[in-house]
């Protein structure tokens, strides 16, 4: 005879079952066996009713230890995972049945998979945003190091240009002095023919030196527009690289968040279909 508890728990069974936010498998036993059973699209094991407890079974260890029973059962057994408890229905003090659910763990386990993707590619990106950083701070250093030595050599330049106007001011008085030379020659006469020569290449090495102070400017200039195209584009590289350099650390404090929330969706995973 039926007893009034599990005739109630017949009764509710299907309705419990709609009442469930999720699918839900029910199973409904006396001490022997299967009085009810209700499958979803998702988990059927193909109990029937008035099938025998299966020795080891969720119902059967309820009914044996009368106490609750929570399992997970692998894909191998029934070719779904999913998770089973057995509750025994006690009346008089003594257990007269059981009642069990389960629902799949496919969500669970696709979720907790996802989960150790997302920290795996999380790791790898994180590792190489590391090394961009890294790299970023590196070609900031080189660049401030080029800039510096870009400003020293515009102070070589200058240094150097402070000579060439020395040249130019020698090459200036050795052209009047030649001039004066070649005057006083001219005014000796015959006496003074070998002066005059050598006035003459006095004059002449004056122009060739300030012809060639004139290129040494000329080169001069070139170069320090040229270092001050370097340095300025330098500078721009140095503040590009700062600018890279900050986001890549923001960057990868985002990773560092995205890979703790992906920590903590495997935990969740793993604690929703963790077995009692």
């Amino acid at each position: 005879m039926v007893s009034k508890l599990l005739n109630s728990v017949l009764m509710v069974a299907p309705i419990l079952q709609k009442a469930f936010l999720f699918d839900c498998m029910i199973g409904v036993t006396d001490r022997e066996k299967f009085l009810a059973y209700y499958p979803t699209r998702g988990l059927n094991l193909g109990i029937r009713v008035g099938d025998p407890l299966r020795p080891g079974s969720i119902n059967a260890t309820a009914v044996a230890e009368n106490q609750r029973v929570v399992r997970k059962i692998g894909k191998e057994v029934y070719g779904i995972p999913y998770i089973a408890v057995g509750y025994p229905l006690v009346e008089n003090g003594q257990v007269v049945g059981c009642l069990s659910t389960g629902v799949t763990t496919d969500q669970e386990d696709r979720l907790r998979g996802l989960a150790e993707n997302l920290t795996d590619a999380l790791e790898g990106i994180a590792q190489h945003t590391e090394s961009l950083a890294q790299e970023a701070d590196e070609l900031s250093s080189a660049s401030l190091t080029l800039s510096d030595a870009a400003i020293q050599m515009e102070r070589k330049i200058a240094e150097t240009s402070q000579i060439s106007q020395l040249i130019r001011d020698i090459s200036s008085r050795s052209n009047v002095l030649g001039l004066n030379a070649v005057l006083e020659a001219a005014r000796a006469g015959a006496a003074g023919r070998g002066f005059s020569v050598v006035a003459e290449e006095i004059r002449k090495l004056s122009n060739t030196t300030s012809t060639s102070a004139k290129d040494i400017f000329r080169i001069l200039d070139e170069m320090n527009d040229l270092v001050g195209v370097v340095s300025s584009e330098m500078e721009k590289t140095r503040n590009h690289s700062l600018h890279q350099s900050t986001r890549i650390q923001e960057l990868y404090a985002v990773m560092q968040e995205l890979r703790r929330m992906a920590d903590q969706l495997r935990e969740a995973a793993v604690l929703g279909g963790r077995s009692e």
